[in-house]
């Protein structure tokens, strides 16, 4: 039984990859003539720039989660480069199918250091809740100040719901995660502990994933710069906004790796209608592609750090 469910997970996740690329490729086809009077071509200084900023959003997640994993170890503390290192070298794994391989590869490595699996689990869980809805806010409150295609009450209602769900996750914080770790449990028969958050821990992990999904924001506008797309300012805030929702949506397509095709396809709806031209079509695939180089970058850095680091530990117990 629990085979026949991985099939059909990966049968679907690859269904849904599939036609997502078709309807790209069928939709560059008809507006290829288009794409070509547009003049578009690769401007090295704003694409650099963005994989500057998509960098940055990925050191203050970084950050996120190495000030949880010290706040809340009694024993052992990691540097930041450890963080960096054992954080984005398990990242790498976003692009195999299922949400948990990253979280296995942390409990393998920090294992060693003394770190039980629990806290390991409690620490992405509780990074991964404020992420996703300080992502989410930040996405809705650009689509609020844009030429969004969705009307704006329903923009501004849902704004105004997330907001409510970010104060109360400040305010009640321990029932919050106590819930959280209990639905779990429950759902996926495990044992994992709860942790005692403070107040200053949840309001640091706030600033560093609302930066993270500024940068991340600020990052795709100038993926659009960057293929010379003429770009007014006043789209600038839909442009952000529909990449960090479509981020959120991405990530919670948990069948389907990265989010690949349903990231894309929800951007191209979201900025389908808002008289942009070739934009739509060309800047979920220019922003992917960009992401992906800053993801392989930035994971084959932390692997060569994580293994000095084995390496350097290997040699003060051998002394």
């Amino acid at each position: 039984m629990a085979r026949s469910r991985e099939l059909v997970k990966r049968s679907l996740s690859v269904a849904i990859v599939a036609a997502v690329a078709f309807f790209f490729y069928r939709a560059f086809q008809r507006n290829w003539a288009e794409i070509e009077a547009a003049q578009l071509r690769l401007e090295p200084v704003p694409l650099l720039g963005a994989g500057v900023l998509m960098l940055l959003g990925y050191l203050l997640s970084t950050y996120g989660w190495h000030v949880t994993v010290n706040s809340l170890s009694d024993s052992s503390k990691l540097t930041f480069t450890e963080s960096v290192a054992t954080f984005n070298a398990s990242s790498l794994t976003k692009y195999l199918p299922g949400k948990v391989w990253s979280y296995a590869l942390q409990m393998y490595w920090l294992g060693a250091r003394g770190f039980s699996k629990t806290l390991v689990v409690y620490v992405n869980m509780v990074n991964l809740v404020v992420s996703l809805v300080t992502t989410l806010l930040a996405g809705l409150l650009c689509l609020v100040f844009s030429s969004s295609r969705l009307p704006l009450s329903l923009t501004a209602g849902a704004l105004v719901l997330v907001v409510i769900l970010d104060l109360g996750i400040i305010k009640f914080y321990s029932p919050v995660f106590g819930a959280v770790v209990a639905f779990v449990n429950r759902r996926f028969k495990r044992e994992i502990r709860y942790f005692p958050l403070s107040l200053r821990l949840m309001l640091e992990l706030q600033l560093s994933h609302s930066l993270s999904a500024v940068a991340c924001g600020a990052s795709t506008y100038l993926v659009c710069l960057g293929v010379s797309y003429p770009l007014r300012s006043s789209d600038a805030p839909l442009v952000a906004g529909a990449s960090l929702i479509s981020d959120v949506v991405g990530f919670l397509a948990l069948v389907v790796p990265a989010g690949l095709g349903v990231r894309e396809g929800l951007m191209y709806f979201m900025l389908g209608g808002a008289s942009l031209g070739s934009l739509p079509l060309v800047l979920p695939v220019a922003s992917r592609l960009v992401n992906m180089l800053v993801d392989i970058g930035l994971g084959a850095l932390a692997i060569k750090l994580l293994r000095g680091l084995t390496r350097d530990r290997a040699r003060a117990k051998a002394q």
